[in-house]
């Protein structure tokens, strides 16, 4: 039987979030969103995180261990330090939201993307 165009669209991921293991509560919501998710192994040290991250967006609680190797190794960070709420639903909402207003899915080069509570996240280019 074949697949209907919108059976093929359904099946595409939107992108690919690589999720920090303080984040993994988060893998159902964003998959929802039709995100797809890497779940960091628990216990794996930063430059082996780092080196699995080209191309990618790395999700973290923890952006200030990731930034220095963003720019050389070409990866994006979304940092949650600055959010109160770590509800799977609201995180996930505010995640999406920011992917599409900043289009990072097109960013080639490293990025960090602040999110804050007030709505008013802060994007850079590094």
């Amino acid at each position: 039987m074949k697949k209907s165009i919108a059976q093929h669209v359904k099946a595409m991921a939107r992108g690919i979030l690589v999720l920090d293991e303080n984040l993994f509560s988060l893998d159902r919501a964003l998959e929802k969103k039709n995100i797809r998710i890497i779940k960091v192994r628990p216990g794996t040290k930063d430059k082996d995180i780092e080196y699995s991250l080209s191309g990618r967006i790395f999700v973290t609680n923890n952006s200030k261990d990731f930034v220095d190797g963003a720019k050389s190794l070409e990866y994006g960070i979304i940092s949650t330090e600055n959010i109160k709420s770590k509800d799977p639903k609201y995180l996930s909402d505010l995640i999406s939201k920011e992917i599409i207003k900043n289009k990072l899915w097109s960013k080639l080069n490293g990025f960090i993307l602040t999110l804050r509570d007030n709505g008013k996240s802060s994007f850079k280019e590094l």
